[in-house]
């Protein structure tokens, strides 16, 4: 069993890969992506959705528009908390607490091309 524990290590990915997943309101999502695209993100989507709480719970929350712009990026793990820090910083600032922020780990990226390009590692990529 350690053999093959030894056999595999070398395919460990260095860093772990997140799908980091921001929702603003709507106009202000090229705003969020240029801002993690500085953290490293490679890839990274962008669109527009529409919430379905009801109109109550809207108002209470204070939201004005139902439509919000959601941003999917994917960025390295170690790499997180210092975009979360920054997006959570803008939220204040730009966006008057408006927005959600979270990740949701990736389990699996096949090959080292691809993994070297979605972590923007260029030791990785020919």
């Amino acid at each position: 069993m350690a053999d093959n524990t030894a056999k595999h290590a070398g395919n460990i990915a260095p860093e772990k890969l997140m799908l980091l997943i921001t929702v603003v309101p709507k106009g202000k999502g090229t705003f969020f992506a240029d801002l993690i695209r500085t953290f490293g993100a490679n890839l990274q989507m962008s669109i527009v959705g529409t919430g379905t709480a009801e109109t109550n719970l809207v108002e209470f929350l204070g939201l004005k528009e139902a439509r919000r712009s959601i941003v999917f990026s994917v960025i390295r793990e170690d790499k997180l908390n210092t975009v979360m820090e920054a997006i959570e910083e803008r939220f204040h600032t730009v966006n008057s607490d408006t927005g959600i922020s979270f990740a949701v780990p990736l389990s699996s990226v096949i090959g080292k091309l691809s993994y070297g390009f979605l972590s923007n590692d260029p030791r990785m990529v020919k």
